[in-house]
């Protein structure tokens, strides 16, 4: 559909308005390549930039819509003077029909749903008009036609019967047109039903909703096109009548002369600009939409990191009070310890000395006592815990994606497709149902004698491999023999070479001292263990909460810095369109 343009080098207008013509060409390309950008973007929008970038070296286009059988052929029909379309009381006009000048009436069928019809009438030099189904038709093709063919138009007439004038479909496909942006001339037709108090009382209730609607009253013309058509046929002093009756002159007038040059231009210029602004400002509330449900979504991540530094706090500080009770248990085993020595390490008790196995087990009842199985209970109570702080907050962050799988997902659709929310909710979906996976899957008790294990053995490893020792309280009880040991020999060996009962207070010191280091020792070492054997369950377990949300989280940030772009880019081109808009009206 290439014809002479409007703005080809032959046509008379001005540097400047070529300057803006460049300058919305400029933008409506821009907004074009920003939608290649954008995932979602509807097809029928894209085809509709190209569509007007293309229709700005075209002639002036008038689009004649409204209801079927409202006399929209017939209006044409008397504007260019002949029957050129047909007419009727159902729905005729089965196809968009393009009206161009030509030498000769020539119709052709070029794609589905565009006639391209040519006749000699004058006013087609310089303009094209496009006649369109009726936008209640039977066939919803037709009014599909027609609305996708609204935003090429420079100029919109809108024709309403007088029998039944502005329709509720009428009132919403009027609106439908100025979320377009477009210039509306209401055109009311079969006014030769009508007396002349109730073509009063007609035009009065148009105008009244047409401003409603719109929020400017628009130029209204009432015409019968019948009559203005049968003046053209039969001419003379009945003719001239006719004519009269018929109003059309108006009409006429304005098609023919108001629309000059200067007119045209701005209209044209105006035209795709409105719909380049409406599709910029759709895309630009559906970017901020998204941008603000990422920055919920980033909430939601900067929360489960704020719970996961909370459990590893809760955590630090915890192991500490267990700890202190084990070394409470250890200070309470020194003292006995003491005490021990107090009454066995003196000259009274030489012949208890001297006997190692006597010696050792009145060490272990009063001074190891139940050691074993206490330091047991409190590491397997401390590893309970913790396993059971780590499977809650494996809980929490699954019931927290879930429940933000589900917010806001009508706000996400918006006007365009929903490849966005799909991703998200997807995405959200697997991260939520992997979460509940590994919780249904998690076996406490087998969790817990793994961590009990590691332990033992990391203590084992820096301390007592020698000892073969099963559990943490026989691993104490171990190194209290030897030490014990170690003492009643060097001091049974002294005694008998020596014979210096004086020495007896300074072996019991140097007993005492020995006992303290070596459960200091032990005290150090195992809480050097069990810290290091929680920091890496807890590195473990915060890690798999990481990777289960990582492709959630990945995807928000990602989309964000997409996004972030995009808005820019939309708000610019919005602001240039407003300048431009500005300008030119």
């Amino acid at each position: 559909m290439v014809v002479s343009g409007l703005f080809q080098r032959k046509r008379l207008i001005t540097e400047r308005q070529e300057e803006l013509l460049n300058e919305l060409r400029g933008l409506i390309t821009r907004l074009l390549a920003s939608f290649e950008r954008f995932s979602d973007t509807d097809s029928g929008d894209a085809r509709t930039l190209q569509e007007i970038l293309a229709h700005l070296d075209e002639l002036f286009l008038i689009v004649v819509a409204g209801e079927f059988n409202a006399g929209k052929s017939s209006f044409l029909n008397a504007l260019l003077g002949d029957h050129v379309l047909p007419e009727g009381v159902t729905p005729t006009t089965d196809t968009i029909t393009l009206l161009q000048y030509g030498d000769e009436p020539h119709s052709e069928l070029r794609s589905s749903g565009l006639r391209v019809h040519t006749y000699p009438a004058e006013v087609l030099r310089q303009l094209s008009i496009v006649d369109t189904p009726g936008t209640n038709a039977v066939i919803r093709h037709h009014e599909q036609l027609t609305r996708n063919f609204i935003p090429r138009a420079d100029l919109v007439l809108f024709a309403t019967s007088a029998d039944r004038p502005f329709t509720e479909s009428e009132r919403s496909f009027l609106a439908l047109i100025k979320e377009w942006g477009k210039k509306i001339v209401i055109v009311l037709t079969k006014i030769d039903i009508l007396t002349p108090a109730e073509l009063e009382q007609v035009l009065g209730f148009i105008r009244e909703n047409a401003r409603d609607l719109l929020g400017i009253t628009p130029d209204i013309f009432p015409v019968s096109a019948r009559e203005a058509l049968r003046s053209r046929t039969i001419g003379g002093n009945e003719g001239e009548e006719l004519w009269a009756r018929s109003r059309f002159s108006a009409i006429e007038a304005y098609v023919v002369d108001h629309l000059d040059e200067e007119m045209r231009v701005r209209l044209k210029l105006l035209s795709p600009l409105g719909v380049a602004q409406r599709l910029s400002t759709k895309y630009l509330q559906v970017v901020e939409i998204r941008l603000e449900t990422l920055r919920e979504d980033l909430a939601t991540i900067d929360n489960i990191e704020q719970q996961i530094a909370l459990y590893r706090d809760d955590l630090k500080t915890d192991v500490q009070y267990y700890l202190g009770e084990i070394d409470s248990i250890m200070h309470d085993l020194v003292d006995r310890g003491d005490q021990f020595f107090e009454e066995h390490i003196r000259l009274t008790r030489l012949p208890d000395l001297m006997k190692s196995d006597k010696l050792r087990a009145a060490f272990e009842r009063e001074v190891v006592g139940e050691v074993s199985q206490q330091i047991d209970q409190k590491m397997h109570t401390l590893i309970d815990w913790m396993i059971e702080k780590n499977l809650r907050l494996q809980q929490s962050n699954d019931e927290y994606v879930k429940r933000r799988a589900t917010q806001h997902s009508e706000k996400l659709i918006g006007n365009v497709g929903g490849t966005f929310d799909y991703n998200r909710r997807t995405i959200l979906d697997t991260v939520g149902r992997a979460a509940s996976e590994v919780v249904a899957s998690y076996d406490k008790e087998t969790e817990s004698q793994l961590l009990v294990d590691e332990v033992r053995a990391s203590i084992a490893a820096t301390a007592l491999t020698e000892m073969g020792a099963v559990g943490l309280g026989a691993l104490l009880v171990a190194i209290f023999h030897t030490a014990l040991l170690d003492m009643t020999g060097i001091l049974a060996a002294t005694l008998l070479a020596v014979g210096g009962f004086a020495l007896l207070p300074a072996k019991r010191r140097q007993a005492k001292k020995a006992l303290h280091e070596r459960v200091g020792l032990l005290r150090e070492q195992m809480r050097q263990s069990v810290e290091r054997q929680f920091e890496r369950e807890v590195d473990r377990s915060l890690s798999h909460v990481r990777e289960r949300n990582m492709p959630f989280t990945r995807f928000v940030r990602a989309q964000r810095g997409q996004l972030g772009d995009l808005q820019q880019v939309f708000a610019d081109i919005d602001t240039g369109l407003g300048r431009l808009r500005k300008e030119i009206a």
